[in-house]
């Protein structure tokens, strides 16, 4: 039988400030063997013209006795979030607001010791010309095998993993400016979704905190979610991430209030709109479909 190889690649971003030094949570690399980066998220505020070098740290830890080295690469991505929520990466300076030509990082690629913080350092220098807003790059460290080992007539699986420290270069004359651009709702078999629209009018991150309510149609609330931080939404750009409640709700009519606190230095923004929730379809004994009263 052929040999059959498959590569997986696992992105990994977090919302650690860059004061801390909390580490990613641990991911395997091999067996009992893990890596994670130190900051996983640089937000940087210079002006043009100046530079700054930070540290990212890499740990590699190993649950064996084994003291083998493994080999790294760290290269640079532009990144953005998508509309539903989800990082995408492309290639270097590929993004209208990319800061990854302001970036030089060393080592490039070297081998790394378990039991060792190892440090990569990483200036930035931001252009005379540079544009007020955020602009974005990220620092992608990912496993490189030195070599493969082939055993005839096996399959084998080798699994490489990717690891990010995300980067936002903010440029003086920052603006931020959050809308509730659409909430929408409907009633489903298992419970309600909810999916408010956000969006940043500004160039720069908002990170917005909200809380949901679902009123009946005497004022209780009967359904919704506290106030949590909701996902980041970047300068120019909009998110719409559903919102499942698993509650089964009676028939009627309800309003749902969603408010949001974009913390732009406006006031609270609150959305509303309609839940229809129908009566349950039966099958009779005949087959015909009746609504339960």
């Amino acid at each position: 039988m052929r040999d059959l190889f498959l590569t997986v690649f696992c992105i990994l971003i977090s919302g650690i400030v860059i004061s801390g030094q909390n580490f990613l949570p641990f991911e395997p690399v091999s067996p009992g063997g893990s890596m994670a980066l130190a900051p996983a998220r640089f937000e940087l505020e210079l002006k043009p013209g100046m530079e700054t070098t930070v540290v990212v740290n890499l740990d590699f830890r190993t649950g064996s006795v084994s003291n083998q080295p493994v080999r790294i690469v760290a290269s640079l991505n532009d990144w953005t979030m998508t509309r539903d929520g989800r990082i995408e990466y492309s290639k270097a300076n590929s993004q209208p607001n990319s800061a990854s030509p302001w970036l030089i990082f060393t080592p490039g690629e070297t081998s790394v010791m378990p039991g060792t913080v190892h440090p990569i350092r990483v200036t930035v220098s931001v252009p005379e010309n540079a544009t007020p807003g955020d602009h974005l790059a990220a620092l992608i460290i990912e496993q490189r095998p030195d070599h493969l080992k082939f055993e005839t007539n096996s399959r084998q699986m080798i699994v490489r993993y990717r690891l990010a420290s995300v980067f936002y270069i903010k440029v003086p004359g920052l603006t931020r400016k959050g809308i509730v651009e659409n909430l929408y709702a409907e009633s489903t078999g298992d419970g309600v979704v909810v999916t408010p629209t956000l969006k940043n009018e500004g160039n720069s991150v908002l990170r917005p905190v909200a809380e949901l309510k679902i009123v009946d149609d005497t004022g209780k609330v009967v359904a919704g979610v506290p106030e949590n931080e909701v996902l980041p939404v970047l300068g120019g750009a909009a998110v719409a991430q559903p919102i499942s409640i698993a509650t089964a709700l009676a028939p009627g009519r309800y309003t749902v209030k969603y408010r949001v606190d974009f913390r732009d230095g406006n006031k609270l923004t609150e959305g509303q709109t309609q839940l229809l929730v129908k009566p349950p379809i039966q099958i009779a004994s005949d087959g015909k479909a009746t609504k339960k009263p």
